[in-house]
């Protein structure tokens, strides 16, 4: 039975569903309304029956599901004023103050002093160096030209500088439609006709390559659905089918599978993996599923593995099999000789590559062993915020390292002077309060603690392995992309479907962090189909422009375009 959505409603508006249905006045809007409280009524009464369920997850169900973000202390309203030894007159904590004097402060009040801290991120307009992929056109002056006498002066001369940069936005169809007709001419004496041909500009294909690869990332990163791009070009008068748009976005999957299968060798041999897994609904797996008899495995998944090392690779594999056993058929490719890769996951079982564990160095995430205290934070808080509040600790650190850019070996040396002890005092306390009988085993808490120390030393690679992340937050943003498919596609028809997918959702990705465009990458290895089946490592994104033979190849992105809904160091635009 699926968990209910939580619904909105009064008690008051119950109460009187309750008296229409009792009176048998419910009308059709009424009836709809009552429709998902009984099913939540026959939820509630199957899950306290045949399951155990705590209290809190069955809020969160029922409610929905509140922030993990640790509470702010409210600040002191005289704290920062002139004399209380803060040796300044601005907010303690270095935190910025409001420019000028309320929300209508003028430009020409300046700009805060250097001792009120760095300016926050996210302010200001985008430089026009942040817009590679615009087109250029370039404006002459048409009154004079660079040698020309100044006429203000009569003295001077003009000479060439800086231009001015001007954006224009325009918006413009997905798919665009150009009707040509083209003019005939008949013979009225023989019958021969005479046609007009083509602009030569235009390409033989009906379908453009730019058509197909704008269909693809529109699909596969933006989300969109066929059927709903199938609306939106209705509405504009230029129809494209959904099984057309499949038909073409199946095209681009075929130039371009060939660099999804290198990928897999060339993770291998990166130095770091990060791993997570999410459901996936697959049509034809599901009706296996239903069939007489049933296979063992009825699960179906979608694994993104984000491989970090000279280039960033993002992988997907959708369908039955594991994330563990999907990242054994990845690491079957690496080289034996090669030190034991960085493994981060949340530490499930089914992550576990169980055939190549010997070649993985495993590493778990603080932010789930954070989790299983701010679940339950609203009954045990001293214990909760004591371990919230030391992880946080171990985040400034990392946050500084950041800052000041410090080399793995340096970030190591900086965690082991200032986060290990720390570390240490917090799995100290939490063996005393077991060994103490202050917290119940079996308890909420008591899992929690074990959940912690039983992982210790996976948690606490970052004191003893140069660069180990703290978390598996990458593999999280990566499948972003994929949850956002799935909530507005639903699901795969088949599993070739599947692996289109994942073809194209994992190149897009991969384009993403290496700051390529990926509208120009997938049209290259379109238009060089034969080239990319013959060498695929030859077209890469962070090549393939080597083998273009363009004498002026477009510019990349300097840094990686945000993510939907994720703006961090990933995704800030960082103007230089």
């Amino acid at each position: 039975m699926n968990e209910p959505k939580p619904i909105e409603i009064e008690a008051a508006q119950v109460e009187q569903l309750i008296g229409k249905a009792e009176q048998g006045t419910l009308d059709g809007a009424e009836q709809r309304r009552l429709v998902p409280l009984l099913k939540t009524l026959l939820w509630l009464q199957h899950t306290l029956l045949s399951t155990r369920i705590s209290l809190a997850k069955l809020q969160r169900i029922l409610f929905g599901k509140k922030t993990e973000k640790a509470r702010r202390k409210p600040k002191d309203p005289h704290e920062g004023e002139p004399g209380d030894g803060n040796g300044s007159g601005g907010p303690a904590g270095g935190e910025d103050p409001p420019a000028g004097n309320g929300p209508l402060a003028r430009a020409s009040d300046g700009p805060p002093s250097d001792s009120h801290g760095a300016e926050r991120r996210g302010h200001g307009r985008r430089a026009a160096a942040d817009y590679p992929g615009a087109e250029t056109v370039f404006c002459p002056v048409q009154t004079h030209h660079s040698g020309a006498r100044c006429p203000h002066c009569g003295r001077g001369r003009f000479y060439p500088s800086q231009p001015l940069v001007r954006l224009r936005f325009t918006g413009q169809p997905l798919a665009l439609v150009t009707r040509f007709e083209l003019q005939r001419l008949r013979c009225n004496g023989c019958g021969a006709w005479a046609v007009a041909s083509m602009p030569p500009q235009v390409g033989a294909e009906t379908y453009a390559t730019s058509l197909k690869v704008n269909l693809a990332v529109a699909h596969y990163h933006l989300g969109l659905p066929f059927k709903r791009i199938e609306s939106f070009q209705d509405l504009l008068g230029m129809p494209l089918s959904d099984a057309t748009q499949w038909e073409l976005v199946e095209g681009v999957a075929d130039s371009a599978y060939p660099v999804y299968e290198h990928f897999k060798s060339l993770g291998a041999q990166q130095p770091l993996v990060y791993q997570d897994d999410t459901g996936a609904r697959i049509l034809s797996l599901i009706k296996e599923n239903q069939s007489e008899p049933a296979p063992k495995r009825q699960g179906m998944y979608t694994t993104a593995l984000r491989f970090e090392g000279e280039h960033s690779i993002c992988l997907y594999f959708t369908g039955r099999q594991h994330a563990g056993e999907n990242l054994d058929a990845v690491l079957a490719h690496r080289d034996p000789s090669l030190p034991p890769i960085q493994w981060m996951s949340d530490g499930l079982a089914a992550n576990t590559p169980k055939q190549h564990k010997d070649q993985t160095l495993d590493l778990n995430c603080l932010v789930h062993g954070r989790r299983q205290f701010t679940d339950i934070d609203a009954y045990f808080p001293h214990e909760c915020t004591r371990v919230v509040d030391a992880i946080a600790e171990i985040y400034k650190h990392e946050a500084h390292c950041q800052t000041q850019r410090l080399t793995p070996a340096g970030r190591l040396a900086y965690h082991q002077e200032n986060s290990a002890p720390v570390m240490e005092a917090l799995k100290a306390w939490m063996v005393q309060q077991i060994e103490q009988r202050r917290v119940e085993p079996n308890s909420r808490l008591g899992g929690a603690f074990d959940y912690l120390l039983k992982r210790w030393e996976s948690l606490t690679r970052f004191l003893s392995v140069p660069g180990a992340p703290l978390d598996n937050n990458a593999a999280e943003r990566a499948l972003k992309m994929i949850l956002r498919l799935r909530k507005n596609s639903l699901f795969y028809k088949n599993e070739h479907g599947a692996y289109v997918g994942d073809v194209l959702t994992s190149l897009i990705e991969t384009c993403r962090l290496a700051g390529i465009n990926p509208l120009d990458y997938l049209g290259a290895l379109m238009e060089n189909r034969t080239a990319v089946f013959a060498d695929p490592a030859a077209w890469l994104p962070w090549n393939y422009r080597d083998h273009l033979g363009e004498t002026n190849p477009p510019a990349p992105l300097r840094h990686p375009p945000p993510v939907l809904g994720q703006f961090d160091r990933l995704g800030v635009a960082v103007p230089q």
